[in-house]
């Protein structure tokens, strides 16, 4: 009988705490020389974001139509990405930049045009679920820190602030909601008491998702959404309302039906709050 037996290799020792690395672009290119060949780069990501720490990845982007010759050595890994809906391609890098790692990709110059397309008409769609890969994409390119080329970034960055993309997303979040708030009536009367629960959390989750997406904050990742909430006030949502309401969990002396029932009525009163934001097109 064959047993695992897995080893371990130390490639490159990661030191306790990292340095934090130098991001300024002539720094850069001296581990990534080909990137000066490139039409713009720009650092995205928690750190961009404010939110990094001394073990965060750092993300760069990089637009290029032609291929870049990227640093091939032990600590990286290269792989292509592919948007299945759109067709659009772009590299993956991940490997060591100093004491940091890297996550970088390179995208064709015309992928947020290409990507926003529907989002830029007289008439708005519907709804707008571009997928993950270029839901990220549109995020981190409205957060992005020029290292190269700043008028490029600016322009991309004005292309997503004059789309429709954050309200026809908001509005699949909204179809979204109501599915789950059904759930939790349809639960509880079957007596399925701890999946009305967790439809409930589900359901005030994308609530608050959808308020900062109509306040302007496209990030799509669900550990930042305390950050979020701090960082972005006008959307009518406190970190302190979200915390006691949701992540608090079963109040004192309250049920678990108790607690769907709250939880569900506090996202279909934030529901209706946003409603006109929502359904209100250019």
């Amino acid at each position: 009988m064959n047993m695992f037996n897995p080893t371990i290799e130390v490639i490159v020792t990661q030191p306790s705490t990292p340095n934090p690395p130098n991001l300024a672009f002539d720094a850069v290119l001296q581990r990534f020389p080909s990137l000066a060949e490139a039409d713009a780069v720009c650092m995205t990501g928690s750190i961009a974001a404010g939110w990094g720490n001394s073990y965060s990845d750092i993300d760069l982007f990089v637009f290029s139509d032609r291929e870049l010759d990227l640093p091939v050595d032990e600590t990286m890994e290269t792989w292509p990405g592919e948007d299945a809906t759109s067709g659009i391609r772009w590299v993956n890098w991940m490997g060591q930049y100093e004491e940091s790692l890297v996550d970088l990709q390179v995208w064709p110059t015309d992928t947020l045009p290409k990507v926003l397309k529907p989002f830029l008409g007289d008439t708005e769609p519907e709804f707008g679920n571009p997928g993950l890969w270029i839901e990220d994409l549109i995020y981190r390119i409205s957060i992005a820190t020029p290292l190269k080329n700043p008028a490029f970034i600016e322009n991309m960055k004005q292309l997503i602030a004059n789309s429709s993309y954050n309200r026809a997303l908001a509005r699949y979040l909204k179809a979204r909601i109501e599915s789950r708030l059904t759930d939790v009536a349809g639960q509880l009367e079957a007596g399925d008491i701890l999946g009305a629960r967790m439809a409930a959390l589900l359901a005030a989750e994308q609530v608050v998702d959808q308020s900062l997406l109509l306040a302007g904050d496209l990030c799509r990742a669900r550990k930042w959404i305390l950050r979020r909430l701090e960082q972005t006030p006008q959307c009518g949502i406190t970190v302190d309302e979200y915390r006691s309401v949701v992540l608090d969990g079963k109040r004192p002396d309250e049920s678990d039906r108790e607690c769907a029932v709250r939880v569900a009525r506090w996202a279909q009163s934030q529901l209706v709050r946003t409603e006109d934001a929502a359904l209100t097109r250019r």
